[in-house]
């Protein structure tokens, strides 16, 4: 690969609307209940889409086909149609109804779990870390959600199967396979925006998708390919657009009633204006008119959603190729071989408008504005193989796991900011297209920055081997799972100017205790160790700074199980993290982006996850979920204050309510969190939105209108360089219409 880049609160209110909705809509599903209770949806901590609940065999957070009800650790499942009811695009909003897993970082490379900050590499695609989103900031670093069978999140660390990360936890996203039942289905879906400072339908998005599967040659081949393409992509800020094309096709070759082979090529292609991270632009009240830190701690409104303080010049893409191959085999014994290998090449570029802070200042009426330009290009080769079974020891029931994974990934990235002697200021109540500066005009000492990049851009190497093994002792009521990892890494810059070299053995034990029929509680420890990437410290690394690898042990006491007749699946969870050597990306003085490190047994983590679904009738059931966390460093200035864009208390209810003799559902849901801190003290106020959904299901078409943030919360999601903002998605309704040929 070369190095040449050329390419509390307001919000009581909303808290009492909702719960007289929720209390009338609960007295209408009693009253018309009528036969005995028939549950044909159940989605729990570990939540399942299918009758069996808790009990239903879930891998793809564990790797072994056990139970969520036997996996000692929380997990949470949600599926295929859950995605679709909440019109999710992808995996940010799709977590909107996990309360423990917090995505209003500020990129969308970042999720926030349990209080520790995970990147984007400990986003699993099919179990296997998979980098989509380029590291220009451009494009949508999470997966796209068109092609998802189901998403898992899974809570606390994991080196032992996953290698490096898994810190406070991971997302795993599941792609759809081909299927023996032909079935082939056209869909057209639309958001639109409907708020005063966005304007009512000025604003539109549109997807259109192609999911087609089935028998390709006799019983032996079977064939998915699923298509979306997004013409016409508005952002709900005025000039910010996106244009997108993706297409996933996969085949399954059937040898035998044991053995599969399943390849997969993906394509994604995500361009438009205004698609980077690094300035959303938009300032909150209290920042504008001068009160932000002095008079008052906490941020104000956004000023006007509708303002997008870039430029018609300020483009991007993201593109990105998967190819991946699955094998499994089952032998005659009952024993299995499962082989995943994955080829991910990504390719991303950002010419954008930078909020610099060093010529920003409180109560300005205008925003300091340079051009900054990237480029990386990144390759992703990683491999994963286990064998698993079961077998006895002195009449003692063993199910073993055992297998290696593998990661090789080349990253070549390059940047230029234009010199800030050279920032625009342009007005906050002035749109984008005014702002008449060009980018080919920008120059970082003269030097165009396209050129700049070029002549600074490096290539780095991270690789990973990791081996592991678990093994699940069943002692009649009481299962203890065992568990040795061995992971290696060596990374190292292309020139030499730097390289690591680490080795860890990490643990996990775990221990399921039957306390009868319906109920389990468990109890587990395991690790996490994770290395600061070469290609992160060439980016971000300050001279001299040796960056020690990160650290932490996870703590986990809980109960699962399903009650009442099975109308009710719940989990509650206690957890406890304490982590050493935590490392962040930091704005420096000079507004650039800085990799900082805090060494020793310096942050701690505990709370409580809950997760609990109730079936009042065959027709209607309530979702809950929340989590309590207490995150904070435990030495310097900052000890005690708890860690950034996380709330002490979340709280998610979804609400799902078929009506009598009708294919119809409706459905209506609450997030609400309360207030969480930024840097510096700032706090970011609690809110509370409210989601509601009508859906239409027959045998041939489903047709759905949703409309996200119901009340129109205008809230922060966010933060970038201390005084820019991120927001919150203003009142969008979402129609989407498929038909099945």
């Amino acid at each position: 690969m070369s190095n040449q880049l050329t390419r509390k609160p307001k919000y009581l209110t909303s808290l009492t609307v909702g719960s007289a909705l929720l209390t009338a809509l609960s007295s209408a599903a009693i009253a018309e209940e009528a036969t005995e209770t028939q549950l044909d949806t159940l989605v729990v901590s570990g939540t399942s889409s299918t009758e069996e609940g808790v009990d239903a065999i879930n891998s793809t957070a564990t790797k072994m086909n056990i139970s969520l009800k036997d996996t000692a650790r929380s997990v949470v499942q949600v599926s295929e149609e859950e995605i679709s009811d909440l019109a999710a695009t992808d995996i940010r909003e799709a977590s909107a109804y996990q309360a423990g897993f917090h995505t209003e970082a500020s990129a969308a490379r970042f999720s926030i779990v349990r209080g520790i900050q995970n990147n984007i590499e400990t986003f699993l695609v099919n179990g296997l870390r998979s980098l989509q989103g380029g590291e220009a900031g451009t494009g949508s670093a999470l997966p796209s959600s068109y092609n998802l069978e189901s998403v898992t999140f899974l809570s606390g660390a994991d080196s032992i199967l996953y290698g490096s990360g898994i810190a406070g936890g991971t997302i795993n996203a599941v792609t759809k396979k081909p299927q023996e039942e032909s079935e082939t289905t056209l869909g057209i879906s639309t958001r639109s925006y409907l708020a005063d400072d966005v304007g009512y339908f000025d604003r539109n998005q549109v997807n259109v998708d192609v999911d087609s599967t089935g028998k390709l040659i006799g019983d032996d081949v079977l064939y998915r390919v699923i298509t979306r393409v997004t013409p016409d992509g508005e952002e709900a800020q005025d000039v910010r657009t996106s244009e997108d094309q993706f297409i996933d096709a996969s085949l399954t070759f059937k040898i035998g009633d044991r053995t599969k082979i399943t390849p997969r090529f993906e394509y994604k292609n995500e361009e438009g204006v205004g698609t980077s991270s690094w300035t959303d632009g938009y300032f909150s009240s209290n920042y504008i008119n001068g009160t932000l830190g002095i008079s008052t701690n906490r941020y104000g409104e956004v000023a006007d959603r509708s303002y997008y303080y870039g430029s018609e010049d300020s483009t991007g893409y993201n593109e990105a190729t998967t190819a991946e191959v699955t094998f499994e085999h089952i032998f005659e014994n009952d024993w299995s071989i499962n082989a995943h290998a994955a080829l991910v090449n990504t390719d991303s570029e950002t010419r954008d408008l930078y909020a610099t802070t060093s010529v920003n200042g409180v109560g300005n009426d205008t925003v300091g504005l340079k051009w900054v330009y990237a480029k990386s290009e990144i390759e992703h080769l990683l491999l994963d193989t286990n064998i698993q079974g079961k077998f006895k020891v002195s009449e003692v029931e063993n199910h073993l796991i055992a297998g290696v994974n593998f990661l090789d990934r080349e990253t070549t990235f390059g940047r230029a900011f234009q010199d800030n002697s050279e920032a625009v200021y342009t007005s906050y109540d002035n749109p984008s297209n005014s702002f008449s500066t060009s980018f080919n005009d920008a120059t970082d000492g003269g030097v165009s920055l396209i050129d700049q990049a070029n002549s600074v851009a490096s290539t780095s190497t991270d690789k990973e081997v990791n081996i592991y093994v678990k093994d699940r002792i069943n002692l009649g009521d009481l299962t203890l799972a065992l568990g040795l990892g061995y992971m290696d890494y060596t990374g190292e810059e292309s020139d030499g100017a730097y390289s690591s070299d680490f080795s860890n053995l990490a643990y996990d034990i775990g221990a399921v205790y039957k306390i009868n029929p319906n109920m389990n509680a468990f109890a587990s420890y395991s690790q996490s160790y994770e290395p600061v990437d070469v290609s992160d410290v060439v980016q971000y690394g300050q001279d001299g700074v040796d960056y020690e690898p990160e650290e932490s042990d996870n703590y986990e006491v809980g109960i699962k199980g399903d009650f009442l007749n099975k109308k009710l699946n719940a989990s509650v969870a206690l957890f406890y993290i304490n982590q050493k050597n935590p490392t962040s990306r930091e704005t420096g003085s000079d507004g650039e982006t800085i990799l900082t490190q805090e060494l020793g047994e310096v942050f701690r983590s505990h709370g409580v996850e809950l997760n609990a679904l109730y079936h009042f009738s065959d027709r209607f059931y309530s979702q809950v979920n929340y989590a309590y966390t207490d995150a904070h460093d435990t030495t310097g200035d900052d000890a005690g204050r708890q860690a950034k864009l996380t709330p002490f208390n979340a709280l998610t209810i979804w609400n799902s309510y078929s009506l009598a003799n009708q294919p119809i559902r409706l459905a209506l849901g609450i997030r609400t969190e309360s207030s969480r801190y930024d840097d510096d003290d700032i706090v970011i106020p609690g809110y509370a939105e409210f989601d509601f959904g009508t859906y239409y299901e027959t045998k041939d078409w489903d047709l759905s209108f949703v409309v996200k943030n119901l009340l129109d919360e205008n809230r922060i999601y966010g933060t970038t360089n201390g005084d820019a903002v991120v927001v919150s998605e203003p009142r969008s309704i979402n129609m989407s219409f498929k038909y099945r040929l």
